[in-house]
């Protein structure tokens, strides 16, 4: 009896797979970083970005000081016969109007005015003698410092009939200016009892002069 031949084991057979073994290749994907100049221009871009946001910012706050301001000042005017201001220092308002009936003398002043600092007393004491005559009305204007610190260290407020302060204009002088104030201090201003304004004067006032115009204006002799 002739024996079988055996064939050959094939590669299922065999429980591996014959033949030449695959040859690993390096990968050809490069790791790619961002370049210099991508960086670049995204720092630009986000610096832009920033940039544009600040400025708006800015401008709505801008917006709305300037909504405030006006807002706030929108009640008041500074028409030269029919001013109404707000007070220094205090709540309420000073206007013209309320002293219908009466003389009226205005008088601006500012901290930095060393001949404001010097007639002060001046208004203050024939404030006084003036009562019930002619009413004198302190008007803050053109103020760079502490205007109510000033009118406080004069005791204005318990001497003269009111302490306002001024609006308006481009330094809080809206009345100072309709009144043809041109940034000299001190200035004052004389009305009739019907509140029409009689005259203007600038420039500082010691105690005869002051005196002698008000009797000249309005004929009432200070008590000596």
């Amino acid at each position: 009896m002739s024996k079988r031949r055996k064939s050959a084991p094939t590669r299922r057979e065999s429980g591996r797979l014959k033949g030449p073994a695959p040859v690993l290749r390096p990968s050809t994907t490069k790791d790619r970083s961002p370049s210099k100049a991508a960086l670049f221009r995204r720092r630009r871009s986000i610096q832009r970005t920033v940039a544009g946001a600040l400025g708006a910012v800015a401008l709505v706050t801008a917006i709305s000081l300037t909504f405030l301001h006006t807002s706030s000042s929108a009640q008041y005017r500074t028409t030269t016969e029919g001013w109404r201001l707000p007070r220094l220092g205090a709540s309420g308002e000073v206007s013209l109007a309320s002293f219908k009936g009466h003389l009226v003398i205005v008088n601006f002043f500012a901290s930095w005015c060393t001949v404001c600092a010097g007639e002060l007393p001046v208004f203050t004491a024939d404030a006084v003698a003036l009562r019930g005559k002619v009413d004198v009305i302190e008007v803050n204007a053109l103020e760079t410092g502490n205007g109510l610190s000033f009118a406080q260290q004069y005791q204005l407020a318990s001497h003269v009939s009111a302490v306002a302060s001024d609006v308006g204009g481009g330094q809080g002088d809206g009345l100072y200016q309709a009144l043809g104030g041109t940034g000299s201090m001190p200035m004052t201003a004389f009305y009739d009892a019907r509140g029409h304004l009689i005259t203007t004067h600038a420039g500082g006032f010691d105690s005869a002069t002051l005196a002698s115009t008000i009797r000249q204006i309005y004929g009432v002799t200070l008590p000596s």
